[in-house]
């Protein structure tokens, strides 16, 4: 997930300096990570790695031009400001993709037409969300409160598949189930903070600092989680 609460802390009054040095820190911390977890990820074409796999690195290059384009591009190329619109546009290619990703990999039928109901109708929500409600400018909860409970509950069902599963798993070298762990992590702390982000930064301006910190922090975690996940399947690739 990017860091699209950077464009809601440039426009609110968070105004601590060693808070905001802080931050800045973890930030580029982040988008080193980031990049790192992509470059890894390419891997898997060149060692003919299971096609779901090639699918999470194309995202994770997606994820990797919307932070160029929504922290760099825009304002040094051509002196736009807002970046949301481009934060908007990722967030449809964000939960479908991840969604497309467990679709591949989930065994169960249940969860399988809950995907493929996702798949359809989340689009129409972020439609509706971005060009009716809110406008594409707009930061909106929406988004992420209507995409993280799925993408939490497809990873959650993918780990019990994987736990219970009959076939003996070397979970060291699972890098789906690595992939899975990230997401969650990420996204179970994401979900609430994003779902008050609002009302933090309009009452509890500190907390909403630290908070924001704490999420790079976990997004540092979820990508470096990619990462072992793409290399830690090189020592038994066979050639």
């Amino acid at each position: 997930m990017p860091a699209e609460y950077l464009h809601r802390r440039r426009s609110s009054s968070l105004a601590v300096a060693r808070g905001s040095l802080i931050f800045y820190l973890v930030l580029y911390i982040y988008f080193s990570i980031l990049f790192i977890s992509f470059l890894c990820s390419l891997i898997s074409f060149r060692l003919h790695y299971p096609r779901h796999l090639k699918i999470f690195s194309v995202l994770l290059g997606i994820t990797v031009v919307t932070e160029f384009f929504a922290n760099f591009a825009l304002k040094e190329f051509w002196h736009i400001k807002n970046n949301m619109p481009v934060y908007n546009i990722y967030r449809l290619f964000e939960f479908m993709g991840y969604a497309f990703y467990f679709k591949r990999i989930i065994q169960s039928s249940i969860v399988q037409r809950i995907i493929t109901w996702f798949l359809v109708f989340y689009p129409l929500y972020w439609f509706i969300t971005v060009f009716f409600i809110f406008g594409i400018k707009s930061w909106t909860s929406y988004l992420p409160v209507g995409g993280s409970p799925f993408t939490i509950l497809f990873a959650s069902v993918y780990c019990y598949e994987l736990f219970v599963s009959p076939q003996l798993v070397d979970f060291r070298r699972s890098a789906e189930l690595w992939i899975a762990l990230g997401l969650i992590i990420y996204y179970t702390c994401d979900l609430p903070y994003e779902g008050m982000l609002n009302f933090l930064i309009t009452n509890f301006n500190s907390l909403g600092e630290k908070l924001s910190t704490l999420l790079l922090t976990l997004n540092i975690l979820m990508y470096s989680a990619f990462i072992y996940a793409y290399l830690c399947r090189i020592n038994i690739k066979k050639y």
